[in-house]
């Protein structure tokens, strides 16, 4: 494996070399350093470490004659291939119907707090010890089993444009993902911590395996839940998935190719004039947090939904002048289809403004609510109309008359412009959300909408 100076050397390299024989490149060299430990049964069972060097490149051959490649590369003759091979591909292609220029300005950056664990080497060595804990605290708060998994890692990149912005990062992220079962595995719980800093995080992931194990505990003697129309309260886990949908989606690109409900409601009044939610990518501990993005484009605080009302959209150079705008500072390779990549606008850290209320407080209430912990398999039956539905999975409740009983087998089947718009308090508990069903880092209190249509799980 190459050193970061080794690393800058082969981008410099890549960037000189291809800068003779097309129009622009942007180059971007990584080093990532991760780990990862599973268990399951109550114990570790897995460990595993690993590093990757990634070289990433973006060539604008002529015109509107643009594409990416992304190789492991460890010597100079491995980046000259690389170019030639890519400049060979592109001289073939059509020009891109989606590419408008890049970033050609050198500009300043400013610096990201708290995206960097100078400690994370020692917190490598006690990454065991913290599994044991949470684990332990699942088994104390009556959980019969515990399984899941803690991943971590560190990164530098490099990264440099033939148009001359350059820039350099360090970052690190972790995230646990803990269930804890009873004897029927219908009686689970889940908890989640994620961060920038792991060893400032430590009990954090420790309460994570405590309410995993209270959930599976609470959840024990769940019966059928019945299919109809309900309030429901989502837990920051399940509104990161579900209701933030809707600022993920407020990206040209994706309204272009159909997969946004947003594409003509600029300016509607689409939730309730209390609701704030914005992008933003300069979040002291966001996992999602940047100085730039891979154009070099500074990146910036975008809001999207304000006081309800739909107020602007991530851009790109491209969309940025499709639109007749400027660039937030948001571009970044994004895989369509396995084995291709385009240059395009995304999200970094999604942020809704917190609520006041207490969870006692979202669900007490005359009319039946339904409490939803956990969600899986969400998917869209019509991205442009919104309509969808999704699983609930782990602990659920319904409440009635200030009484909660644990339900389980239902589906939510609703539209999510409709959940977004019918939102009715949100609770004090804004936390970060970052797993396999929330891909994009998410800030995120529990949130309760009014009338959501309950359907059984078997339908």
């Amino acid at each position: 494996m190459v050193d970061y100076q080794e690393l800058k050397s082969l981008v410099d390299l890549a960037v000189d070399y291809a800068s003779e024989k097309v129009e622009g490149i942007i180059a971007k060299g990584t080093i990532r350093r991760g780990s990862q430990i599973r268990f399951s049964q109550s114990q570790i069972d897995i460990a595993k470490r690993w590093e990757e060097l990634n070289l990433e490149m973006f060539i604008i051959y002529k015109g509107a004659k643009a594409g990416f490649t992304e190789r492991s590369t460890t010597s100079p003759e491995d980046v000259r291939s690389a170019v030639d091979e890519t400049i060979s591909f592109l001289r073939v292609l059509p020009e891109s119907m989606f590419f408008a220029g890049v970033e050609d300005r050198t500009l300043q950056y400013r610096k990201i707090e708290g995206r960097y664990d100078s400690k994370i080497d020692e917190f490598t060595d006690r990454a065991p010890e913290i599994v044991n804990a949470s684990i332990q605290a699942a088994l104390d708060e009556g959980a019969r089993r515990v399984a899941g998994a803690l991943k971590f890692s560190k990164e530098m990149a490099y990264l440099r444009s033939s148009y001359g912005p350059t820039g350099e990062t360090k970052e690190t992220s972790f995230d646990l993902n803990v269930r804890a079962f009873q004897e029927e595995l219908d009686y689970s719980g889940q908890g989640l911590s994620c961060g920038t800093e792991p060893t400032k995080s430590e009990g954090e992931m420790i309460d994570a395996g405590a309410r995993a194990g209270r959930l599976s505990k609470q959840a024990v003697g769940a019966v059928q839940g019945e299919p109809g129309v309900y309030d429901v309260v989502l837990s920051p886990t399940v509104a990161a998935n579900v209701i933030a949908h809707i600022p993920a989606t407020a990206n040209p690109f994706m309204v272009l190719i159909g997969l946004s409900a947003l594409g003509d409601r600029m300016g509607e009044q689409i939730g309730p004039e209390w609701l704030s939610v914005w992008d933003d990518p300069t979040l002291p501990g966001g996992v999602g947090s940047r100085a730039f993005d891979f154009e070099g484009t500074p990146s910036q605080r975008v809001t999207i939904v304000e006081d309800g009302v739909l107020k602007a959209f991530v851009h790109n150079t491209t969309t940025a002048r499709m639109y007749e705008t400027e660039s937030t500072g948001s571009s970044v390779p994004m895989q369509l289809i396995q084995g291709m990549k385009m240059l395009l606008p995304d999200n970094s850290n999604i942020v809704f403004s917190n609520g006041d209320h207490s969870l006692d407080e979202l669900l007490e209430g005359s009319r039946p609510t339904i409490y939803v912990t956990c969600n899986w398999y969400t998917r869209f039956q019509n991205y442009q109309t919104g309509e969808f539905s999704t699983i609930p999975r782990d602990a659920m409740f319904l409440v009635r008359n200030g009484e909660m009983t644990p339900i389980k087998n239902i589906r939510i089947s609703d539209n999510v412009m409709r959940m977004f718009s019918n939102i009715d308090a949100m609770g004090n508990d804004r936390t970060q959300v970052w797993w396999w069903e929330v891909q994009t880092p998410t800030f995120v209190p529990s949130i309760r909408v009014r009338n959501c249509r309950i359907t059984a799980a078997t339908q």
